[in-house]
């Protein structure tokens, strides 16, 4: 047998405007028990079990941010894999293209290469601002 819970009698005071609020609900519930309604929107703040489905707009919106975030992901992920890609095909070409350096030009070689490598970073860097990513350039292409 379900047993009652004690009900406690309080005065409470209501700003007017909550008053009103009230009024409104009570006209589209068909309930003249301002206790019930008090007693409902007190749980509703208070205990997260009592919303059921009132939040469904918070969990719309969590799923179309999920997705969002996936479509972003998969898209890193893509360009990543492009970038990856594209380096291993340079590394093999330059293999292929040039010869291994003789022991005696190495450091001249080694010296020439960390200029023109520090030239292409610094290049990279300034253009940065204007650069995009390739996921993008590929949407507007489409």
């Amino acid at each position: 047998m379900v047993t009652k819970s004690k009900k406690i009698q309080k005065t409470i005071y209501i700003d007017e405007d909550v008053w009103e609020a009230l009024e409104k609900q009570m006209k589209m519930t068909r309930n003249t028990n301002v206790s019930v309604l008090v007693n409902d929107g007190l749980r509703y703040a208070m205990f997260p079990e009592y919303r059921n489905d009132r939040d469904a707009d918070l969990v719309k919106l969590y799923n179309q941010f999920s997705t969002s975030l996936a479509d972003h992901r998969k898209k890193t992920a893509r360009d990543l894999a492009f970038l990856q890609e594209m380096m291993l095909q340079a590394v093999k070409n330059q293999y292929m293209a040039f010869p291994p350096v003789p022991e005696k030009d190495i450091d001249v070689k080694e010296a020439d290469a960390n200029m023109r490598l520090n030239h292409f970073m610094e290049s990279i860097v300034r253009s940065m601002g204007q650069l995009k990513p390739i996921s993008e350039r590929e949407e507007k292409e489409a």
